[in-house]
C-alpha cells in the first residue's frame, strides 16, 4: 500500500477516535446533568448544596465523561509521532528507490559489457566501423594541421587497407601532398630569407647551421641544395673581395690595412692558398713590426711614455716571439713607472 494513502488513513482513524471520544464526553456530560437535575428535584429542602449532592451521586457519568476526554485527546498526542514515523518511512523509501535505480543502471551496464564481450572480432569491427572511421579522419586532419605529413599519409594508407576506402584515401593523400608542398616551400623560403640576412652580416656559421638543419629535414629537395650553394658562393665572393683589397693595400704599402685584412682572410684561406701568399704575408708582418718599432722608438724619444707603453704592449701581443718583443719586455717595467709619473717630472 502507498505510504501517503496509509498515512492519510491513519490520520483519519485518529480523528475518528478523537470524535468518538468527544461523543462519549458529551454523553457523560449529559448524563451527569441529568443525574444532578434528578437529585435536585428529589430534595425537599433547599440548602444550596444540591449541586454537590448531585455530583456525588453522578460518579458514573463523570467517569464516562473523563474517559471520553481521554479518548479524544490521545489521538492528538499521537499525531506528531505518527507524522515523524511516516516522514522517516518516506525518506527510507526514497533511498531504497535510489538504490534500486542505481542497481538497475549497473545491471544494464554490465549487460551491455557482457553483450559486447560476447561479440566476435568481426562483429565488433562491424559495430564500431563508423566510430573508427570518424576517429581516423579526425586523426588525419589533426596530423595535417600539426604539419606531421608522414603520419597523416600512414593513416590514409591505413584507411584504404582496413576499410577499403580507396577513393577517400586518395583524396586525403592529395590534400596531404598539396599542403606539405606549400608548407615545405614556405619553410624553405623563410630559411632562405634568414640565410640572406646572415650572409650580409658575414655570419657564415649561423647560415650554415640553418642550411644543414633544412637539409636534414628535406634532403632531396633541390631548393635546399641551392641554399647551400648560395652560402658557398657568398663566402667565395667575400674571400675574393678581401684578397683584392689586401693586394691593393700591399701595393699601396698600407701596412695597417694589410694586417687587418690578413687577419680576416685567415678563416677563408685553405692551407694551399695560404702557402701561396705566405711570402707576401711575411713581408707585410715584417713591415708591420718595423712600423711599430719606429713608432715605439719615436714615443720613447719624445718621452711620450703612455703611447710608448701602448705600442710596446701591441708589439709583445702581435709578435711575441721576435727579438724586438723581447727587448720591449725588458723595458716594460721602466715604461710603466714613467707612464705613472705626473707630467713634467
Amino acid at each position: 500500500m502507498d505510504l501517503e494513502k496509509l498515512g492519510s488513513r491513519a490520520k483519519s482513524t485518529l480523528l475518528l477516535v478523537s470524535f468518538v471520544g468527544l461523543l462519549i464526553t458529551a454523553a457523560g456530560v449529559v448524563l451527569t446533568l441529568a443525574v444532578i437535575a434528578h437529585v435536585t428535584r428529589g430534595l425537599t429542602t433547599n440548602t444550596g448544596d444540591e449541586w454537590l449532592t448531585g455530583l456525588q451521586q453522578a460518579g458514573g457519568p463523570l467517569t464516562v465523561a473523563s474517559v471520553g476526554i481521554l479518548i479524544a485527546g490521545i489521538p492528538w498526542a499521537l499525531m506528531p509521532l505518527m507524522n515523524l514515523i511516516f516522514r522517516r518511512a518516506i525518506d527510507s523509501r526514497y533511498r531504497s528507490e535510489q538504490l534500486m535505480g542505481n542497481l538497475e543502471s549497473q545491471r544494464q551496464l554490465l549487460e551491455g559489457i557482457r553483450e559486447t564481450a560476447s561479440l566476435s572480432d568481426a562483429a565488433k569491427q562491424v559495430a564500431y566501423r563508423a566510430k573508427d572511421l570518424a576517429a581516423l579522419r579526425a586523426a588525419i586532419r589533426e596530423d595535417m594541421d600539426k604539419g606531421d605529413f608522414e603520419a597523416a599519409t600512414m593513416l590514409a594508407n591505413e584507411m584504404e587497407r582496413r576499410f577499403g576506402y580507396a577513393q577517400e584515401a586518395d583524396k586525403f593523400r592529395d590534400q596531404i601532398n598539396t599542403t606539405s608542398r606549400a608548407a615545405i616551400e614556405r619553410r624553405i623560403r623563410e630559411t632562405a630569407d634568414n640565410v640572406e640576412i646572415l650572409l650580409k652580416r658575414f655570419e657564415w656559421r649561423s647560415a650554415q647551421r640553418e642550411s644543414d638543419r633544412l637539409k636534414r629535414q628535406f634532403p632531396d629537395n633541390p631548393e635546399v641544395a641551392k641554399i647551400a650553394e648560395r652560402i658557398e658562393a657568398a663566402k667565395d665572393a667575400h674571400k675574393r673581395e678581401l684578397l683584392k683589397n689586401w693586394k691593393d693595400a700591399v701595393a699601396k704599402d698600407d701596412v695597417d690595412t694589410s694586417v687587418g685584412l690578413l687577419k680576416q682572410l685567415d678563416q677563408y684561406l685553405s692551407p694551399s692558398e695560404a702557402e701561396a701568399y705566405k711570402e707576401a704575408a711575411r713581408d707585410v708582418f715584417r713591415k708591420r713590426l718595423q712600423q711599430l718599432g719606429v713608432q715605439f722608438a719615436l714615443h720613447v724619444h719624445d718621452k711620450n711614455w703612455g703611447e710608448a707603453l701602448r705600442i710596446g704592449r701591441q708589439i709583445t701581443d702581435e709578435f711575441p716571439n721576435t727579438r724586438m718583443a723581447a727587448e720591449v719586455r725588458e723595458r716594460m717595467a721602466i715604461l710603466q713607472g714613467k707612464a705613472q709619473q705626473p707630467l713634467g717630472v
